[in-house]
């Protein structure tokens, strides 16, 4: 069904041949497109390479590690650094040196905050160059200080500090920064491969957008979300417009009488409970067949 169909036909459930006001009909059939569509959700997917850069610190510090003293994590050829501090004091970047045998300082990070963990991550360099050998973080304070999620990183996914990612036990992905037609999320992701699994744990949903994977937990995922349908656009001459509605055909036929149901809500409310009990009586036999061409599996507990 085109938008210029989609108006005829609702014009001549009002028994007319146009319609009084044109804004009025585009914003019905928008809200009327939504509610359609969550009859039989258009389902699309979007594929996460789930690839966490290792982390060469060896000691686990997801839990908060408190200091008065000094405090080292070293690591051999990193490139970059990130770590989360509370309280006041100071990490120093260091390279080793074998001639010498010893440390020199080739930067700093100040870090001051209260009650609070703050992120701080950059790159390992001797001026310009990036450092090769065994380099530390040394942190140094006066007052108790705690440090979480300490980092070194060997590889980088550009030339940019902004990229240097957090270590977290999960990583999150918002998907409604990667797609813009995200509604919600449809049914459990799927890991890819031999036998594309369809997972039941290892993953969590954060809100409404957000999906959780753990760290360690390395591979292709596939999330499947329902898509918003594309936007009966309210421009100049859109009434004419021989573009399609972005509905299959069955659940474009139900659009006529719910945006009359809408539009006439106001001006003549019995003929616009008509159309809405109409459009309810073709969502429940939609629904109905639906649920009945369902095939049902069920399997025992003993494989028979």
């Amino acid at each position: 069904m085109t938008i210029s169909e989609l108006y005829k036909q609702v014009a001549q459930l009002g028994f007319e041949d146009s319609l009084e006001d044109e804004d009025r009909f585009f914003y019905a059939a928008n809200r009327a497109l939504l509610q359609v569509n969550k009859i039989r959700p258009a389902i699309s997917y979007y594929l996460i390479n789930h690839k966490p850069i290792n982390n060469l610190v060896e000691e686990d510090t997801f839990t908060p590690v408190e200091k008065e003293t000094e405090l080292t994590f070293e690591a051999t050829n990193a490139k970059s650094f990130y770590f989360e501090a509370d309280g006041n004091g100071v990490v120093y970047i260091e390279k080793f040196n074998q001639d010498l045998n010893e440390w020199s300082i080739i930067g700093s990070v100040e870090f001051s905050s209260t009650k609070a963990f703050v992120a701080h991550k950059g790159f390992i360099k001797d001026g310009t160059e990036f450092v090769d050998g065994l380099v530390r973080l040394r942190f140094s304070g006066q007052y108790l200080y705690s440090v979480k999620n300490v980092a070194l990183y060997e590889f980088l996914y550009s030339d940019k500090e902004d990229d240097i990612p957090a270590l977290e036990a999960y990583t999150r992905y918002d998907l409604s920064k990667y797609v813009e037609d995200f509604l919600c999320f449809s049914i459990p992701p799927v890991l890819e491969g031999e036998k594309n699994c369809i997972l039941n744990q290892d993953y969590e949903i954060e809100g409404n957008s957000t999906i959780l994977i753990p760290r360690d937990k390395k591979g292709v995922y596939k999330i499947l979300y329902e898509r918003r349908p594309e936007k009966i656009e309210d421009e100049q001459g859109a009434v004419d417009s021989e573009k399609e509605i972005d509905l299959d055909e069955e659940l474009s036929s139900l659009m006529p009488i719910l945006v009359a149901g809408y539009v006439w809500c106001d001006d003549e409310p019995t003929k616009a409970e008509y159309y809405m009990n109409l459009y309810r009586e073709r969502v429940a036999d939609i629904e109905s067949r639906t649920t009945s061409n369902k095939s049902v599996t069920i399997k025992s507990v003993n494989g028979w």
